[in-house]
């Protein structure tokens, strides 16, 4: 799994279950394919052999995190079912078209191993958003339990559990704005445990027409990446005159607020993803939701950084059992599908 922060590739091997990770590693990008992805997705100008070139780096690195995997655990490949690759999403538009790179054919042939890959397009065929997808699997973690599942990647995606149904869409941006602010200002990847933030104020006025955009008006079913959410997008409202530590003070409270309008009172939840290293946003979800419950999925038995990835393994397995992954009511599919490519060594 790769998301959103486009930092590098996130692999584990998981039991049959999908629900205990055996072995698990990371592979960063570079930084040269890093700012090639990044100006790939937010400016979506590129030529063909430009995207090719980029498709095969980032299966290379996809296939070689599977290799270190095996490495590591003593594994062999013919003992591997198969890999789930979610890809390294470069364009998405909920509804209509979303593309992953980090082709399976080259992964499957790069392994050794099958692999199933392209998961979104065939809910977006059937009039689904294709994301999030990750609800089946926040379910299939909780099992009989209700609770609220957010997943703090570029985007933040909630998941919430009642007895009689599951709810899932994107709450709107998490980590890309703060990433992509202290990058620009500090030459920094990230705001380390969001101490920058931690040092601004918030400006209410620019804080407010932020919370207006009407994608926070939306209601689900609703997805959203950072082609929307920017650079571009944030210097809509921006004077020039804003102290540059109060811009991120104010985007953590963005965050730390679109998600928080979704969280029910008293509920139990669980958070995943790079956000969590996050202190400072951390803190303010938990000051806004003081009846809550908030932990990482490690209480579920997952590692937060790890969800995403033991997800792509499970929604692999019910695409071999010919089981679908997506839910309508979630995505918006006229009905759920068997999602995912399969590339068969």
């Amino acid at each position: 799994m790769s998301g959103t922060s486009l930092d590098g590739v996130d692999g584990v091997i998981v039991d049959q279950q999908c629900q205990q990770v055996i072995a698990q590693s990371y592979q960063p990008y570079d930084d040269q394919l890093k700012q090639a992805l990044r100006q790939l997705t937010q400016s979506g100008q590129t030529s063909l052999a430009n995207l090719a070139d980029i498709d095969i780096s980032v299966a290379s690195i996809f296939a070689n995190t599977a290799l270190a995997l095996l490495r590591q655990s003593g594994i062999s490949a013919d003992q591997i079912i198969a890999i789930g690759s979610h890809g390294q999403t470069v364009f998405h538009q909920g509804g209509r078209y979303s593309m992953q790179i980090a082709h399976g054919a080259l992964i499957a042939e790069q392994t050794g191993v099958t692999t199933v890959a392209d998961f979104r397009m065939q809910d977006i065929a059937a009039g689904g958003q294709g994301a999030p997808l990750t609800p089946v699997y926040h379910q299939h973690l909780l099992a009989e339990q209700t609770g609220v599942i957010i997943n703090l990647g570029g985007i933040a995606n909630i998941t919430q559990i009642t007895t009689d149904q599951v709810i899932g869409f994107d709450t709107g941006p998490a980590n890309t704005l703060l990433d992509n602010w202290t990058q620009r200002i500090k030459s920094q990847d990230y705001d380390r445990d969001g101490l920058w933030s931690r040092s601004g104020l918030v400006d209410q006025n620019l804080l407010d027409q932020l919370l207006a955009d009407d994608y926070f008006q939306q209601q689900a079913p609703k997805s959203t990446g950072p082609e929307y959410f920017n650079m571009d997008w944030l210097s809509e409202y921006l004077t020039g005159n804003e102290a540059p530590e109060d811009v991120q003070r104010t985007l953590i409270e963005l965050t730390a607020i679109s998600i928080s309008a979704h969280i029910p009172t008293g509920v139990d939840v669980y958070l995943c993803g790079g956000g969590v290293r996050n202190v400072f946003l951390v803190e303010r979800l938990a000051y806004l939701n003081p009846n809550s419950h908030i932990e990482t999925t490690h209480e579920l038995g997952i590692h937060a950084d790890y969800v995403e990835a033991a997800a792509f393994a499970y929604f692999a397995k019910r695409t071999l059992s010919k089981q679908p992954s997506n839910l309508s009511a979630v995505t918006g599919a006229k009905q759920p599908r068997i999602l995912g490519a399969i590339y068969e060594i």
